[in-house]
């Protein structure tokens, strides 16, 4: 029953989500909002990473858990087969393979059973995360740029082998790459990408780029043959080939390769085997019951680079980035600014390439093939992940955005706030009209230790961050013959059934229910939009307090992106196509503009918007140069 409280509650809601509107629709408003407060669709209730752990199912266990995660008020999990992280004693038995025709048959069991009881299911694409099995071919692997160096003096002749790079045999002291190699102990697959020869100076400064000489194409089978100038040269060969970048944390007989996520074609294939998998088990996904696919964080190592890269590079900014190449080995080429552009220009370009061809384009596919398509493409990024992408866009442009926030990481208190992602997918969504803002939730080191209790002060402060969707982390599927507590994923808060507080669980499902259904209606009430630049990679931080706009304001951040093509001004406010408005735009306090869009700021001004921010004087790109600094500068005189 409802409490004098919650009815206060819920009128005030009412009121700052109705627009104006005649009397009649404002009633039937009102009904539509008490009767989804009383009784939460499944799109607002709280999910759970079902961890499916080594690969270990029981389909009747599974069928009594999900019977019970509906009777409690959860809506619906997401099948996430992983491995158990912490088992000493090797007691953990290894199920079947992900996507094996055992594994087939019980996540086809599972969305069936779901389905009849209106549940919501999704699907984790990979054996733990991120993207990638033992399906895929070192030719759609994460792919990286390795170098060997020779120091050698002129004049003289130059007439041997380069060395092949040395490529790390470990991810870290647990995780072994999985690199293929022939006989004569070289990756299967590699292209050699450059060879380059630069004067050896007292600093790592080249300040005349055209005495970096081009060699590539005099190297024959790994041999060059040069005839090299007076004095000490530095020669690089660059080669790409596959990192044997293994999947994350998979179930014992599940390891693979992780995809090359900046490769449409790794992408595309990787999913058509999957989807050709789950049609086999449960014929057109679009009447199965399975509503989406879900990819966790990017955390591929930092060996970045993808096949093409250098054509792509070269069509996108127009120039070529061979010559350019020692400033990825710390060197600066000409002088400081000149390498800082290049350094943008090559950052865009691989966060454009993910976002286009792995976040953009499952999206696409997935919804060709009756599902969505939810990811935690938002970070965390640095300092614990090397994540390539403008963050805003990355978000923007799958179905659902999904952040994370911890209840507790360890004693760290400035690790912890690195890892609460919730305002910058609660901005994406805002922007790119999402109603849904998901967060993997209460991930911890503490399973067994909290509760309810403990986690509802957490809880708040995620959804005034933004956040109106609760997925947590973890549900574990509990196999009878793991015992109780059960083998579970080392990380998270514990909820599910084998909580000794499960059976009193349904007010707390509920509350949260509540909170996300009218956390859900409506637009944001945003009043500053902070743009935060145009650059990759880029992140926005947690929710804090900014002097200069004062208490009792809220914000959003935006990118480039949606200023140059969806926001306008109506009535003096900055709009978006679907309803979202703000009051001001702030711009990052950087000398530095992409012209596209102060063109679109200055257009906006001209149109009545209030926009804040010092005049810059050059852009950030090599691209255009200088071309797009003399307009930069032409704008920002007419604009300021």
């Amino acid at each position: 029953m409802l409490t004098r409280a919650t009815i206060s509650f819920l009128f005030i809601s009412v009121l700052i989500i109705l627009p104006a509107c005649n009397k009649p629709q404002a009633d039937n408003q009102v009904k539509d909002l008490v009767s989804g407060f009383l009784d939460p669709p499944v799109s607002a209730r709280p999910k759970g990473y079902w961890c499916w752990v080594n690969g270990n199912f029981d389909l009747r266990t599974m069928e009594t858990e999900l019977k019970e995660f509906k009777d409690k008020g959860m809506g619906g999990v997401d099948i996430w087969d992983v491995a158990g992280w912490v088992d000493p004693d090797s007691v953990e038995l290894a199920g079947p393979p992900f996507l094996s025709d055992q594994s087939v048959q019980a996540i086809g069991h599972t969305v069936r059973t779901a389905k009849k009881l209106g549940l919501e299911i999704g699907l984790t694409l990979s054996s733990s995360w991120n993207a990638g099995g033992s399906w895929v071919k070192p030719e759609d692997g994460v792919q990286g740029l390795f170098r060997s160096v020779r120091v050698v003096k002129g004049p003289a002749t130059f007439d041997d082998t380069l060395s092949f790079p040395e490529i790390p045999q470990w991810y870290n002291p647990t995780r072994k790459m999985l690199l293929l190699k022939n006989k004569k102990g070289l990756p299967d697959l590699y292209q050699d990408v450059a060879v380059l020869a630069f004067p050896v100076t007292g600093d790592s400064v080249i300040k005349d780029i055209s005495s970096i000489i081009d060699l590539t194409k005099d190297l024959q089978d790994g041999r060059l043959k040069w005839d090299i100038p007076a004095g000490l040269w530095k020669i690089t060969r660059y080669v790409r080939t596959g990192t044997g970048q293994p999947l994350m944390a998979p179930s014992p007989n599940s390891n693979g390769l992780m995809i090359d996520h900046f490769s449409a074609a790794a992408t595309r294939r990787n999913l058509d085997h999957i989807l050709k998998k789950l049609e086999g088990e449960m014929g057109d996904l679009r009447e199965s019951g399975l509503d989406y696919l879900y990819t966790d964080s990017y955390e591929a190592n930092s060996a970045v680079w993808t096949r093409d890269l250098e054509k792509t590079f070269q069509d996108k900014n127009g120039y070529s980035l061979i010559p350019f190449l020692p400033v990825l080995q710390g060197f600066t080429v000409k002088d400081k600014q000149t390498s800082e552009r290049f350094l943008y220009d090559y950052r865009k370009t691989l966060s454009d390439l993910i976002i286009d061809n792995h976040y953009a384009l499952s999206t696409k596919i997935c919804r060709e093939n009756g599902l969505e398509f939810h990811a935690e493409s938002g970070g965390p990024g640095p300092p614990f992940h090397n994540c390539p992408f403008e963050s805003i866009r990355s978000l923007g442009v799958v179905s659902v955005p999904r952040g994370e926030f911890w209840y507790r990481y360890g004693d760290n208190d400035s690790a912890w706030l690195h890892t609460q992602i919730i305002k910058g997918p609660a901005s994406a969504a805002h922007l790119y009209n999402q109603p849904q803002v998901e967060a993997e939730a209460f991930t911890s080191v503490w399973m067994w230790q909290y509760g309810p209790g403990d986690l509802k002060e957490i809880l708040d402060r995620a959804f005034c961050e933004g956040l109106n969707r609760i997925v947590y982390h973890t549900s574990p599927h509990i196999v009878p013959e793991s015992g109780n507590p059960g083998w579970v994923y080392n990380f998270g808060t514990l909820i599910n059934t084998t909580r000794v507080w499960w059976p009193l669980s349904q007010p707390f499902h509920e509350y949260i229910a509540r909170c996300s259904y009218l956390l859900q209606q409506g637009n944001f009430v945003g009043d500053v939009l902070f743009y935060y630049g145009d650059k990759a990679p880029n992140f926005v931080k947690p929710k804090h307090y900014i002097s200069s706009m004062g208490y009792g304001y809220d914000y959003d951040v935006t990118n480039s992106d949606i200023i140059v093509n969806k926001l306008n001004v109506e009535n003096g406010r900055l709009t978006l196509p679907h309803g979202q408005s703000y009051e001001i735009l702030v711009l990052p306090d950087t000398p530095k503009a992409n012209p596209a869009v102060l063109e679109r700021i200055g257009a906006l001004v001209h149109e009545g918007a209030w926009i804040i921010g010092n005049k810059p004087s050059r852009a950030y790109s090599l691209s255009n140069y200088p071309e797009n600094d003399r307009r930069v500068k032409q704008l920002a005189d007419m604009i300021w």
